[in-house]
């Protein structure tokens, strides 16, 4: 593949900017593990970018040496299915000649407006369903498909992140790429290019796309910042890369009626943030991992339709010995739990008590105020009842020589030493009260302090007595771990296959159990090993 002069221009600033982008992530590596909670590490996730600097770089040389490029034009490689490296050459010189959009180099977004080209090409995107360019690049034949809306169609002038099934940051970074139900065609799965998205990359989805094949490369282990990654009803299959079990951020991976085969690593154990694993009717083999019990966040799981291998319970001391390990170390983690909230009761009682020693003195101090107050004013009173005793001494000294008019003078004076009296004694019963009203308020209340709880006996933890009939399950391919995050009520949904003869077909399609039988150990829902496609049976 040999590109024209602008195009391999392109392909020069491509492989500048991925080198200026691959420095400033590794860069920030170090500060961005320090700030996450968790060991959710970065590294590896420059190894594709590698590979594609150096292919561009030797594009762009190859070109530039030819002696003749007369032939480079987009027509020259214009059929159905394109290899990837024609698919780079169609994106890089649609990014030269036909792309109008004024800021795609100056935008952080310039490599991710690259990576769609080459997927949209990679993915024969002219025969999509839905959103397609506007016209075949280079041949003006106008593509006719459903799309809201023109600036939503791939290849516009718009920025990628208005394109139908993207999303983004301002800067035209992409964190969600959506290609479910689109008609997309591939036996390679998706471009190498992919992985220019993987720094911002949370959501992808290739969905409901049969004409979807190949595998999944090792390369998904670069998107350490996917949240979601949905696989399903396509023609993908082989064995699972180890890499994706290096997804710590993962929380849904939906995989079912596809065509995957081999095991489940006991990897998936490190999948910490996993809710929604749903795997059905794929060819997978081997042992479901007892490792799938560490995934504590699991709400649903679903494993019918495949091959799984059923779980022999075989009393050998080796088996003992692991079901003691793992015994002490859950009675270890219980021990750690209840440690943990004594401490934070003690310390929460300890916060209470330090509140009610705090409102006691308060309490006290203000008790200590009003007798203060209470003392001044008693002492006021005794001053004034020695000075009104004066006074009357005075006045009987005076008596024998007041007249009449003097005896009104003397009543007048006596009416004023009773109000002062008066008022005296109303100032003491004040203080009196202050004290008692003080008093009442510093005894707690007990309805508030006391916490009434319900609902203990729901709280109870299940018998974990062993059922004697779970050791004539034949088929039973759910490993005890997940029984016990059921137990726990954690796991909402576990789907799997039905125990061989334990169900009766009902007048019409309904399924039940049959008396005296069991269809699983511990599941929700159940489906007939030889037809996935009938109806299920619901677990009580």
């Amino acid at each position: 593949v040999i590109l024209d002069v602008a195009s391999a221009a392109t392909a020069r600033r491509l492989v500048e900017r991925m080198k200026e982008v691959k420095d400033d992530i590794e860069k920030n590596v170090d500060h961005e593990e320090e700030d996450d909670d968790e060991d959710d590490s970065d590294d590896g996730i420059m190894k594709s970018w590698d590979t594609l600097i150096q292919l561009l770089d030797h594009l762009a040389s190859s070109s530039e040496q030819a002696n003749d490029n007369k032939d480079t034009s987009i027509q020259s490689i214009h059929h159905h299915h394109l290899t990837q490296n024609e698919a780079r050459k169609r994106a890089l010189y649609w990014l030269s000649h036909q792309d109008t959009y004024d800021q795609k180099e100056t935008s952080k977004g310039f490599l991710h407006r690259y990576a769609l080209a080459v997927i949209y090409f990679g993915l024969e995107g002219d025969s999509w369903n839905r959103c397609s360019s506007a016209s075949h690049s280079g041949t003006g034949s106008i593509k006719a498909n459903d799309c809201p809306t023109d600036n939503e169609r791939y290849l516009s002038s718009t920025s990628h992140r208005l394109w139908d099934g993207v999303n983004g940051n301002r800067d035209d970074t992409i964190t969600w790429l959506d290609l479910s139900n689109r008609n997309v065609y591939s036996e390679q799965f998706l471009p190498l290019e992919l992985t220019l998205l993987s720094p911002t990359l949370e959501l992808l989805w290739v969905s409901e796309n049969p004409d979807l094949s190949g595998t999944l490369p090792e390369y998904m282990g670069e998107f350490q910042r996917l949240v979601s990654l949905n696989v399903h009803k396509t023609s993908v299959g082989g064995t699972l890369p180890d890499s994706l079990y290096t997804l710590r951020r993962l929380s849904s991976l939906r995989l079912y009626k596809s065509k995957f085969i081999g095991s489940i690593s006991s990897d998936i154990g490190d999948m910490g943030r996993l809710k929604w694993l749903w795997i059905h009717e794929n060819e997978f083999t081997g042992v479901v991992p007892e490792e799938i019990g560490r995934l504590k966040k699991l709400e649903g799981v679903t494993l019918h339709g495949n091959q799984f291998v059923p779980i022999v319970k075989e009393e050998t001391q080796q088996e003992e010995t692991q079901q003691e390990e793992a015994q002490q170390e859950e009675a270890q983690h219980e021990e750690i739990q209840q440690e943990e909230e004594q401490n934070s009761q003690a310390i929460q009682d300890k916060i209470n008590e330090l509140k009610e020693e705090l409102a006691r003195r308060k309490t006290q101090d203000k008790i200590n105020e009003l007798k203060e107050e209470l003392t001044r004013r008693r002492s006021i009173v005794d001053i004034q009842e020695q000075e009104s005793q004066q006074e009357d001494k005075t006045l009987q000294r005076r008596l024998t020589d007041v007249d009449e008019n003097g005896d009104t003078k003397l009543e007048g004076l006596n009416h004023n030493k009773t109000e002062n009296d008066a008022s005296n004694n109303n100032e003491v019963k004040d203080a009196k009260e202050d004290l008692s009203k003080t008093g009442s308020q510093s005894q707690p209340d007990e309805k508030n302090d006391t916490e009434v709880t319900l609902g203990d006996k729901d709280k109870q933890s299940e018998s974990t007595e062993t059922e004697d009939w779970k050791s004539t399950l034949k088929s039973d391919i759910i490993p005890e771990s997940l029984c016990s995050l059921m137990k726990k009520k954690k796991l909402k949904h576990l789907w799997t296959d039905c125990e061989e003869d334990a169900l009766d077909q009902n007048e019409g399609s309904d399924l039940a159990i049959k008396d005296g039988n069991h269809a699983c150990s511990c599941c929700t829902r159940c489906f007939p090993k030889k037809h996935h496609t009938a109806n299920a049976a619901a677990i009580e």
